[in-house]
């Protein structure tokens, strides 16, 4: 049984009698987070309270530790900035005359999370294990799964990635927030600081906040992300599943892109969106449509709901390739300056039908009145509605021999065309294996040379790789950031990784890693925690020369793939 006393508020691992945790680095004695709960608060005589996570006009998310089942959890806290202040004993109490908005927001932070605790079986949203009221406040207790951003993993992976990489990420999570819309949650906050990639492979949705604080208009702060929040939420007008698609349509466009949409305010002013012909050349014309109707500035005007959206991505796409050069031009068709925009397609034609699609983004051309904009984004669905229509009526029915898919990963699956359209791949186990590299299939449900039509589900057992591994000894006297990227190529998680300074030999050189827990040359599980420990007796040279810059360009363009 662990001792709570000596547990790390900072990560919840054991202190070892430490005042500073040699895993995380966390120092209690210098933490200090005005208005939150104190460290080793006791909820509900069961959940030890740690440091917090972060902060919004909701409240508070804490790093927890519950002593029942002696896990990590995480616990949201409902204490509105503005509206009230904490109390010596950890009560809180509610500021002047502002108890109306106090209490209507407490019923609904309770509601929001009783409504998700009921979708325990959708992957995508975390585990709600308890919901509780206690210091005149609400609470909620959620599973801590190890993970790591959208935002973060883009930039660890280059900054962009492939329709063809992040399609597995993609649609399950477009599946749950269709989920969510169904039993009337909007989440109002999706992007890719609110996207957690797991070690599992999936997308999982964090920060569910009340509808309040997802308005620019209300009484509470608001917690909006700019290029990602709809333009409806800073007018303060009722948020639909429509506010989500845009969000989705945003998260989506910086991801193939690199950049985030100009914000939605911004382009109220001056529309300049547009898709690069770098961009409109690499991404299905599916995909580009879709973004395109996701994107569009007004609610009528947007796809407005989740499963349009889903459709408009997985639709098939022309064989014909466009031979006209994609120019630029706004997304909304706004006016902008001196000159007047308007949305053209670029046409195909497809067997004895003239079917118009988009290839990617739209010419600029003259346009007198702001009607045109609606009649431009009506067009824009309308055509890509009919071709889809007709090109799946006129598809005849086939089989296709599953092939034997062992020794290639899904991202290999899925940029085959033939197999992405056909299939609906599946992975559904991880496993170590030695023969298998990591990352690569190792089972398949379906037999190899079954006669399967389109849309039969294969389940994938992926490798995770050789069951243990070794520590290279050739770490010591590496710098720290070059021997936490070859921790990394052993497979071994990056959350499962600390590097944090500590004395050693005296030494002229900074960052150098001396010692590694366990020990360089000893083996390890890959899910296995390591720590990696650099040099910090430094003793500079006479001649005070300035300290070599551990980020130098030969670093930098390793880590991210320049």
């Amino acid at each position: 049984m662990q001792e709570i006393n000596k547990l790390c508020m900072g990560c919840m691992s054991s202190l070892n009698g430490e005042t500073v945790c040699s895993v995380c680095g966390f120092d209690s004695s210098k933490y200090d987070e005005p208005n939150a709960l104190p460290l080793r608060t006791m909820l509900a005589g069961r959940y030890l309270v740690g440091k917090v996570l972060s902060a919004n006009g909701e409240g508070f998310t804490y790093l927890s530790f519950d002593t029942v089942t002696e896990s990590v959890v995480k616990i949201s806290e409902y204490f509105p900035s503005g509206l009230c202040f904490r109390n010596a004993d950890a009560t809180v109490t509610i500021n002047g005359d502002t108890s109306y908005i106090y209490n209507e927001g407490i019923m609904k932070f309770i509601e929001l999370h009783k409504t998700l605790a009921g979708l325990s079986d959708l992957s995508a949203v975390y585990r709600i294990i308890d919901i509780f009221e206690v210091n005149n406040t609400a609470y909620c207790v959620t599973e801590h799964l190890q993970g790591i951003t959208l935002k973060e993993f883009l930039i660890r992976n280059g900054g962009v990635l492939s329709w063809e990489q992040i399609r597995p990420l993609y649609l399950p999570l477009i599946n749950a927030v269709r989920t969510l819309h169904e039993n009337g949650i909007i989440h109002g906050g999706i992007s890719p600081e609110t996207l957690i990639v797991g070690r599992d492979g999936r997308i999982r949705i964090t920060d569910f906040l009340i509808s309040a604080v997802r308005n620019a208009k209300s009484e509470m702060s608001a917690q909006l992300y700019p290029g990602f929040a709809a333009i409806e939420q800073y007018r303060g007008e009722e948020l639909t599943p429509a506010t989500d698609v845009y969000a989705i349509g945003a998260t989506l466009f910086r991801t193939l892109t690199g950049n985030p949409p100009p914000d939605s305010k911004q382009r109220l002013e001056s529309d300049n969106m547009t898709f690069s012909r770098s961009v409109a050349e690499k991404v299905p014309r599916s995909v580009l449509v879709a973004m395109a109707n996701a994107l569009q500035l007004e609610p009528a005007n947007r796809t407005k709901k989740i499963e349009d959206l889903k459709a408009n991505l997985q639709a098939a796409e022309s064989v014909v390739q466009p031979e006209t050069e994609v120019k630029k031009g706004s997304v909304n068709g706004k006016k902008s300056g001196g000159g007047n925009k308007k949305y053209v397609l670029i046409a195909a034609l497809a067997t004895a039908l003239i079917l118009a699609i988009i290839a990617g983004i739209f010419y600029v051309v003259s346009q007198n009145d702001d009607e045109d904009t609606a009649s431009a984004s009506s067009e824009i669905i309308s055509s890509y509605e009919s071709y889809h229509t007709i090109s799946a009526s006129s598809t005849p029915e086939k089989h296709l021999s599953v092939p034997d898919f062992s020794g290639k990963s899904l991202a290999e699956l899925l940029a085959n065309n033939e197999y992405a359209e056909w299939f609906d791949f599946k992975v559904v186990k991880k496993e170590y294996n030695n023969k298998v590299s990591r990352g690569k299939i190792c089972a398949q449900s379906v037999q190899i040379g079954t006669s399967a039509k389109k849309g039969t589900v294969v389940e994938f057992t992926v490798s995770l790789g050789p069951e243990e591994v070794t520590i290279p000894k050739a770490l010591k006297g590496m710098n720290k950031d070059q021997a936490l990227i070859e921790v990394l190529k052993l497979g071994i998680d990056y959350n499962n990784v600390t590097v944090i300074g500590k004395l050693g030999e005296e030494t002229t050189e900074e960052f150098v890693v001396f010692e590694t827990s366990p020990k360089m040359g000893e083996k390890m599980k890959p899910d296995e925690a390591i720590t990696i420990y650099y040099n910090t007796n430094v003793v500079q040279p006479e001649s005070s020369s300035e300290p070599q810059n551990p980020y130098d360009e030969g670093y930098y363009n390793e880590y991210y793939g320049n």
